[in-house]
């Protein structure tokens, strides 16, 4: 069994990820339309009838406008926590409660946002993810849900510079900046370094402004602050609206680093230098 995911479509025009384990998929969000959401999932040769379920974060339009259509079509089960679910006829799953999909298990907890919002841990057997894409920090509660997962799809919203000398009102700006209002490149970058010693491999930067960020500021803050604590070796990814990352093999390991280099016993005497392995 494997755990594998595919970030569809990442922004303010519309979130949605497909998550596989053991043959049986499923979305978290659904915030585009169902034809959309088709052609997506054929980009990484899946049809809309490998979906068994959605998985929703928070109510917002760009994480729900397509899941009526996915349940009338398809019949899918919909699962949400309360706050959340009860308007759009989702099955109520409790912050903390196991909720078994397929060859997944699903866990809801509660992120700090301007509306009741959840992020999501998936675990298959010992391999382990975590979606949250709308947070305006990551607090300890919120850390601990993360810890010791293989994969993330973390929100990287906006580069704080740009974002303060951005055409935005001020208003705006203030609850962007908020603890209730979106994650900085800066501070995912803080979630990134201090997860990356407990096992993380694979981090997929998401929700990226399009007015206030852009992919390389993004993977290039995150990336330079890893490689000078030691953990260059993360694979980091920036989602982008309608165009689905490669797909992501959980717990795929990291390849050896470039720079660790043994000697032969002739030149050293068997011994290594410098320390790497």
């Amino acid at each position: 069994m494997s755990l594998r995911f595919s970030v569809l479509s990442s922004g303010s025009s519309g979130n949605a990820t497909y998550v596989e384990a053991d043959g049986v998929g499923l979305l978290v969000d659904a915030g585009l339309s169902c034809g959309r959401i088709r052609a997506l999932l054929g980009r990484i040769g899946r049809r809309l009838d490998d979906v068994q379920a959605v998985l929703v974060t928070h109510g917002h339009s760009d994480h729900t406008s397509g899941i009526r259509s996915l349940v009338r079509q398809l019949g899918v089960a919909v699962y949400a926590a309360p706050g959340v679910g009860e308007r759009l006829g989702a099955e109520l799953v409790e912050g903390g409660e196991k909720l078994r999909v397929g060859g997944l298990d699903a866990e809801f907890f509660e992120v700090p946002h301007d509306s009741r919002t959840y992020g999501i841990r998936l675990s298959e057997g010992e391999r382990s993810m975590v979606v949250a894409t709308d947070l305006g920090e990551a607090t300890a509660g919120v850390m601990r849900w993360m810890k010791g997962v293989e994969a993330m799809v973390l929100e990287a919203n906006h580069d704080l510079d740009w974002l303060r000398r951005g055409p935005y009102p001020a208003d705006l700006k203030r609850r962007i900046m908020s603890g209730k209002g979106h994650l900085s490149n800066r501070q995912a970058t803080e979630v990134a370094r201090e997860l990356a010693p407990h096992g993380l491999k694979d981090l997929v930067l998401a929700h990226l402004s399009k007015t206030n960020n852009s992919t390389a500021r993004a993977t290039g803050t995150v990336t330079s602050v890893l490689r000078e604590v030691g953990h260059g070796g993360i694979r980091v990814k920036a989602a982008l609206a309608g165009h689905p990352t490669p797909w992501i093999e959980v717990g795929e390991p990291l390849a050896d680093p470039e720079y660790a280099y043994r000697y032969g016993e002739g030149e050293t005497g068997g011994r290594q230098l410098f320390g790497f392995e």
